[in-house]
């Protein structure tokens, strides 16, 4: 508190001028606080943008200049006060050197400029001076910067000084009168404070108002002048503002330190404090300044226009509110949003533009102009030309200004890309994909790579090879019209055919140049046009069948006989083998069929001419005499004559030869042939073109005694080959057999002597000795040998035959008597001058060996065990021999009953042994065959024979075997007792007991659950039943054994696999699951708590789902596969504080096992009731869209206490969305509106106020909001709702067809939806009916027919009930599929008349019957068939093409004149529907 004193001096006098008394009077003025603070406007007004960033001061100077806009960055406003003359080098010019300079201050300023698309940084300093010019006082402020304007003049204050009693005249702006006090106020104003405090006005924000007219107050200042303050404030700000503003033009009235209250007080009572009567969220304000700063983002879509309440309260409690509007301005922070994710559209191809291709519409948030959308396509995978924007009722309708052509667009479908962009700065968009399906029209024919196909085959291709690929090309790219549906046809000889789909010619059967050389086709493609859409092309294909080598040479007119003398010199003629050659003239070929030809009469000798017939006669006599050429016959034939065109010609006989002709039907270098000997022969040469054989000059000796060289002499080997590429032979060579003529020109010789020859002893008389072999290689006479024995022999024991060379004997010969014998004989041969040879022969008595060798027993029985060891003595052999010397020396040999070598014989002792071990299972017995021969001579010595029968004892060496090496079988774990589960089997090679098998299970079933038989091996099912669950499968090993229980037994591995079945029931981990202090506040789909159930089956039988028996009352569920239990329902504590929930858990298979549990939730209520508010509860309702700052009700508690003022707000746990709406005053309790209330955000609200007393005990109450419904939502179309069906075009009408689902987010009448068909139900095909004011069902109304309409684009529309009404459009587009409901068409119903001619070529075509069928797909594809009147199969028809051709076997007029045939026509649907009809020929 500031004291002010008045001082008076008061005197008093009498009438005495002595008596005078004075006295000095103090009076002190002590302020009261009788002013409340004073805002200077009670609304302030501010804008701000959405995007101002949190810590934004709300004052920002806001200028703009008149060429470019300048934003303020920063003032830094610490004045420097210097009297500094030297300052003034670089000021403006108006300031002279002469000048004082009283005091400057300066300011930076940052500030940011943009001049169109450039933007660049301009810092500026503010000068500010107070100059003293002789009686002038001129404050003048200027302006400099970097890169900005060049310094100008911005304010100049002139005081002119005139006398002290007249007054200072000065100029302010354009005229102003100021007082000789007011200039000295102002003075000592300017020039103190700027000494002193330098202190600026702060931050400044142009207003509305011109630059000049703003004020300003002044704080903070010290030792100034009293009286001065207002005056120094309106000058000082006035330059400060001008400074900031310059020349430019303000947008905005400049507010200086937000809302801004003064008080008249002073001291303690004169200084204010501010507040916010009501807290918000995106403000805050200094108590002490006043500054308001955004602390929370702000949201124009939220939250327009903020009204801020400012309490402004001085040190003594005086309080004044007043207001401060902040206008939230909208900036472009939506962008623009779809009603689909992507949109389809169809075209036709060619079909006439312009044509409506999607509707599409976006919306966006924002306000305008930032909401106003502008659409573009910015992208198109082709044809973005043909494509354009209509806009109607608010869509872009995108539409196809061109046809299109469906051959060029890939895969039929074109893709765009479709942008909205709003008309913000910067402008934000979005995209959508577009999908244009364009449907094929058949509007190309099909047409061949070539139209003629020019090929050339080899003949000897196999049946079915490939020929030639024809290959059409359809410019349609569909598959209903394009390359897939081509369909080949072939008119041509039945040694090709046509693959109707693949347009490969493959051959029939094989071919045969030198039968046919050429063949011409002509081949068809026809689309999948349907009648005369149907487009076809055509092709020729010329075949040329080249020859190959396949002809070998053929021999003619065989056999070939020769006849040549021994001994016959170089180059003798023997025979000619040649093939014809027209072009050679040097030679006659001689045939059968040239003698018949030529009409041959006679053969001429000088003695006689030989008329001969038939030609048969003639030839083989020919041949005759020119083959044997004896010396006779060739002197005799001098010339064969014939008769050519009634004149007589003859030829010599060194004109002829007879040929040995083969021949090659083959063309060219394959049919030409050419001759050689093979294998070579050195005694004969042959001329390989005309086939003349001469001699080679080597010996020809008819005698040869080499076999190699005689067959070489008398046999010629005749190759034939072809000339072809490979060459072939004949498929025999010729032999021309040559016969050579014998010379008396070899002596006879002996074969086999001189010899000795050993004679047994004893032989009869008259035995034949020795036969006496002789030779001589020449023939007839020349060949013939006599012999003879030479007189002069002791005695004569023996006589020779002379002419067969057997020596007989005479006597009985005696080795002792004669040991040998010498004999000389003589050979002479009968030629003309015979030729003879001697030789001599021994003969030698010798010992004869006639006693046999004899077995004593001849039959021996024995037994062995197959045990015993290698080298046992089976029996020992008796057997003696009464011949003596080597005749008796015996041998033993088992000849017989030992094939596997399993016994020996001793050579001389015949003891038989065992060789290798015995097994009886291999061989149970043996029969051994036993020799014992003596060594007489070879060949005739003795042998006796003994059988020795060998059994063979049985022991136990074999183990059982199994027939497999491991079991495997799978069973179900609930099959009975005594249930056949798996045989084992195994087999034992002994015998008797020993191979008798038994079964035990080792291993694998220690509880029991299997048995198994002892004798066969079953495997069955035992006391305890199988478990899955505890064992899946059982490894059992099984033991085969014998009864002597021996060391013979053998194991197998069983598998059994146990399938499951469902018999367990699911267990869970707890009985009751406990979740206590559940907080009543918790939220829809808060977790609460999770149950566990397990089931040990697999499958769907261990699979299990959990559901909500009991208990729950609609507030809690469990998910049907996790057990999660989560809040279906907002929980309230006041109406029920807890929950005993039953819950199962069932597994998915038959039985479907159930087990249960129970689940308790407390719930948590933490207010206090020490409080008490007036209700318990509070309930009011509001409209949605209410404007913000609406009071919704007012709520009062009482304290019981009533000590200190209750304060109320939220409760914390309080929903944060109802927080977001409302908001409660602290101290009258009234709850007011703060956001934008959409109902179909939140139907109702339910706000929990605590009112506190500052008491450890607090009051609650619940305000229930009911936020009642306006019609501010359209209908929306559920993703499930059809968008595109497929309806058969035989529906019957009432049938559904179609669905969509549609809901309205509003209540009430508001959200009840009705469907109709706005648009694209012509003649009323389909109705629509509404069904709970949810479902819209599409019914057929009327008959479809594809054929008519095959596809319906509807416009299906969901309108609400409110008022007035909102509807939402649904395209449907509904295919009409196709079913065989047209039987075939015949282009000629009443038949067809045709004639054709007898005997024509296989494949010859006769008719072609044409039928179409109005439906598609397999329903329209047509076949063909003659189902009467072919009963001779004359006819076969094709079954694609329908034309009729002839088979091989012609049709014969005198068979049959005339056929009906009853020609089928059948489409492929199911049923197949046909259509029949008949025709002569």
């Amino acid at each position: 508190m500031q004291r002010n004193r008045w001082t008076y001096m008061l005197y008093a006098n009498e009438s005495l001028s002595e008596h005078v008394g004075f006295a000095r009077v103090f009076i002190d003025l002590i302020n009261e606080n009788d002013n409340r603070p004073i805002f200077s406007q009670s609304l302030y007004n501010i804008s701000l943008l959405e995007s101002t960033p949190s810590g934004t001061s709300l004052l920002q100077i806001q200028c703009k200049s008149s060429s470019s806009p300048f934003k303020l960055v920063n003032i830094h406003d610490g004045p420097t006060n210097r009297i500094a003359p030297n300052l003034l080098r670089d000021k403006p010019c108006s300031i002279s050197s002469t000048a004082e300079l009283v005091v400057e201050t300066f300011y930076s300023v940052q500030a940011k400029a943009h001049k169109g698309s450039h933007a660049f940084m301009i810092d500026w300093f503010l000068w500010l001076a107070a100059i003293k010019k002789a009686q002038l006082l001129e404050i003048v402020a200027w302006g400099n910067g970097k890169g900005g304007p060049t310094t100008v003049p911005i304010l100049t204050e002139v005081f002119q000084s005139q006398s002290p009693e007249s007054g200072y005249r000065g100029f302010h702006g354009q005229q102003a009168q100021l007082s000789y006090k007011m200039l000295c106020v102002l003075w000592y104003s300017i020039l103190w404070y700027s000494i002193l405090s330098a202190a600026s006005c702060g931050t400044v924000s142009c207003g509305t108002a011109s630059c000049g007219t703003a004020s300003c107050r002044q704080r903070h200042v010290v030792q100034r002048p009293v009286g001065s303050v207002l005056w120094y404030s309106v000058l000082w700000y006035s330059v400060l503002w001008a400074a900031s503003c310059g020349t430019a033009s303000c947008g905005q009235r400049p507010v200086v330190q937000g809302p801004v209250a003064t008080d008249n007080d002073i001291g303690t009572f004169g200084v204010v404090r501010y507040f916010f009567s009501d807290e918000p969220d995106q403000f805050s304000l200094d108590a002490n300044t006043g500054w308001v700063t955004l602390k929370d983002r702000l949201d124009y879509e939220l939250m327009r226009r903020y009204t801020l309440t400012i309490l402004a309260r001085d040190g003594g409690g005086e309080e004044t509110t007043g207001r401060l509007r902040v206008n939230v301005m909208d900036v472009n922070d939506n962008q623009p949003v779809f009603q689909k994710d992507a949109y389809m559209g169809s075209l036709m191809e060619n079909e006439q533009a312009p044509q409506q291709v999607a509707r599409v519409r976006a919306t966006d948030e924002d306000s305008p102009p930032n909401n106003i959308l502008t659409y573009s396509i910015i992208y198109a995978s082709q044809f973005q030309s043909y494509f354009s924007i209509t806009m109607v009722e608010g869509y872009a309708v995108i539409m196809v200004n061109r046809p299109l052509d469906y051959e060029q667009v890939p895969g039929g479908m074109i893709y765009l890309t479709l942008m909205a962009r709003d008309g913000g700065n910067p402008a934000l968009n979005s995209t959508v994909p577009i999908t244009v399906e364009l449907f094929d029209q058949n509007d190309n024919p099909p047409e061949f790579s070539q139209p003629s196909y020019i090929v050339r085959i080899p003949e000897n291709m196999v049946a079915g090879a490939t020929v030639l690929f024809v290959t059409a090309t359809d410019l349609d790219a569909s598959r209903e019209f394009g390359q897939a549906s081509l369909i080949y046809s072939l008119q041509g000889p039945s040694e090709f055919r046509l693959n109707t789909r693949s347009g490969e010619i493959t051959t029939t059967a094989l071919l045969d140049r030198e039968v046919k050389s050429e063949y011409i086709l002509i081949v068809r493609a026809v689309d999948g046009g349907v009648g005369p859409l149907q487009k076809t092309g055509i092709a020729t294909v010329n075949i040329t069948i080249l020859d190959i080598n396949d002809n070998a040479p053929i021999w003619q007119d065989e056999p070939y006989l020769a006849n040549v003398v021994e001994m016959s010199p170089i180059n003798t003629d023997v025979i000619s083998v040649f093939q014809h050659d027209n072009d050679t003239k040097h030679t006659t070929r001689i045939t059968k069929e040239w003698l018949r030809k030529k009409h041959v009469k006679v053969l001429k000798w000088p003695s006689q001419s030989l008329d001969l017939n038939p030609i048969e006669d003639l030839w083989r006599e020919l041949k005759l005499r020119v083959s044997q050429r004896q010396p006779r016959n060739l002197a005799d034939l001098r010339e064969i004559c014939v008769e050519e065109w009634a004149k007589m010609r003859c030829w010599s006989l060194s004109q002829l030869s007879v040929d040995v002709l083969a021949l090659d039907p083959d063309n060219g270098e394959n049919g030409t042939v050419m001759y050689s000997i093979s294998p070579a022969n050195p005694f004969y040469i042959i001329n390989n073109r005309t086939g003349k054989i001469r001699t080679s000059g080597a010996i020809l000796d008819r005698e040869s005694l080499d076999p190699r060289a005689t067959q070489l002499m008398r046999t010629i080997i005749i190759s034939a080959t072809d000339r072809g590429n490979p060459p072939l032979r004949s498929s025999a060579s010729t032999t021309v057999y040559v016969n050579l003529l014998d010379l008396n020109d070899n002596d006879p010789t002996f074969l086999n002597l001189p010899f000795v020859a050993e004679v047994p002893e004893g032989l009869p008389i008259g035995s034949s000795v020795f036969r006496v072999q002789v030779q001589d290689p020449d023939e007839a006479e020349n060949g013939a040998v006599t012999l003879g024995l030479q007189v002069g022999m002791p005695r004569l024991d023996f006589r020779l035959n002379t002419s067969t060379g057997v020596l007989f004997s005479t006597a009985v010969l005696d080795r002792e008597q004669i040991g040998q014998y010498y004999l000389r004989l003589v050979a002479f041969d009968a030629g003309q001058y015979p030729r003879t040879s001697t030789s001599t022969l021994t003969i030698t008595v010798l010992d004869v060996n006639d006693e046999t060798p004899t077995f004593f027993p001849r039959v021996y029985n024995v037994s062995v065990l197959e045990s015993v060891p290698r080298d046992f003595v089976v029996v020992r052999l008796n057997c003696s021999d009464n011949d003596a010397g080597l005749n008796a020396e015996l041998s033993y040999f088992i000849t017989g009953g030992n094939q596997d070598g399993k016994f020996s014989v001793g050579f001389r002792n015949g003891v038989v042994r065992t060789v290798v071990d015995l097994d009886r299972e291999t061989q149970a017995s043996y029969t051994l065959v036993i020799e014992a021969i003596d060594n007489g001579p070879a060949g005739d010595r003795k042998t006796g024979t003994a059988t020795v029968y060998v059994e063979v004892l049985d022991v136990n060496d074999n183990r059982p075997i199994f027939l497999q090496n491991s079991y495997e079988t799978t069973i179900v774990e609930s099959v009975p007792r005594g249930t056949s589960i798996l045989q084992v089997q195994a087999t034992d090679a002994d015998q008797g007991e020993n191979g008798r098998v038994l079964y035990r299970i080792l291993s694998g079933n220690s509880g029991g659950q299997f048995t198994i038989d002892l004798l066969s091996g079953l495997i069955i099912r035992g006391q305890r039943a199988l478990d899955r669950e505890t064992s899946s499968s059982h490894l059992l090993e099984v033991e085969a054994y014998n009864s002597d229980q021996g060391s013979m037994r053998s194991s197998v591995r069983v598998i059994v696999y146990v399938e499951d079945v469902n018999d367990e029931r699911p267990v869970f981990t707890q009985q009751q699951y406990n979740r206590l202090g559940l907080r009543e506040t918790a939220g829809i789909g808060t977790s609460v708590i999770v149950v566990r159930a397990a089931d040990p089956d697999t499958g769907d039988g261990g699979a299990v789902s959990y559901a909500m028996v009991a208990g729950s009352d609609r507030k809690f569920e469990v998910d049907i596969s996790t057990g999660l239990v989560t809040t279906v329902d907002y929980l309230d504590y006041e109406t029920k504080t807890s929950y005993l929930m039953n819950i199962s858990a069932t597994d998915q298979a038959p039985p479907f096992n159930r087990a249960f549990c129970t689940v308790y939730v407390t719930l948590l209520n933490e207010l206090d009731e020490a409080v008490a508010f007036l209700m318990a509860g509070y309930e009011t309702s509001l409209r949605e869209n209410i404007a913000t700052g609406t009071e919704v009700i007012q709520v009062r508690a009482q304290s019981a206490d009533n000590l200190n003022q209750l304060t109320y707000r939220f409760d914390p746990d309080t929903s944060p969305a109802a927080l977001a709406l409302f908001k409660i005053d602290s101290v009258t309790g009234r709850i007011t509106v703060t956001g934008l209330i959409d109902r179909e955000k939140g139907d109702s609200y339910t706000l929990t106020v605590v009112a506190d007393d500052g008491g450890p005990k607090r009051g609650s109450t619940v305000v229930s909001i009911t936020i009642l419904d306006e019609n501010d939502n359209s209908p929306e179309f559920d993703l499930t709702s059809d968008l595109s069906v497929n309806v058969p075009e035989d529906t019957p009408m009432g049938r559904r067809v179609a669905m969509v689902l549609g809901r309205d987010r509003d209540a009430g009448n508001n959200g009840l939806v009705n469907f109709t068909l706005a648009a694209g139900n012509m003649q009323d095909v389909f109705e629509i009916r509404t069904i709970n004011n949810t479902y819209g069902e599409i019914f057929v109304n009327a008959p479809l027919d594809r054929e008519a309409i095959d596809r319906y684009l509807l416009k299906v529309r969901a309108t609400d009930n409110g008022s007035p009404p909102r509807f939402t459009d649904h395209s449907l587009t509904v295919n009409i599929v196709d079913v065989n409901d047209n039987a075939p068409v015949v282009q000629s119903p009443r038949g067809y008349n045709v004639s054709i001619s007898e005997n024509v070529g296989g494949g010859t075509s006769v008719l072609r019957v044409v039928a179409t069928d109005r439906d598609i797909g397999p329903n329209g594809m047509l076949s063909y068939y003659i189902t009467n009147g072919n009963q001779d199969l004359t006819f076969r028809m094709d079954r694609m093409t329908g034309e009729i051709v002839t088979r091989p076997s012609p049709p014969d007029r005198e068979r049959q004149q005339q056929y009906t045939l009853t020609v089928t026509v059948e489409d492929e649907g199911n049923p197949p529907l046909s259509n029949a009809l008949l025709f002569l020929e």
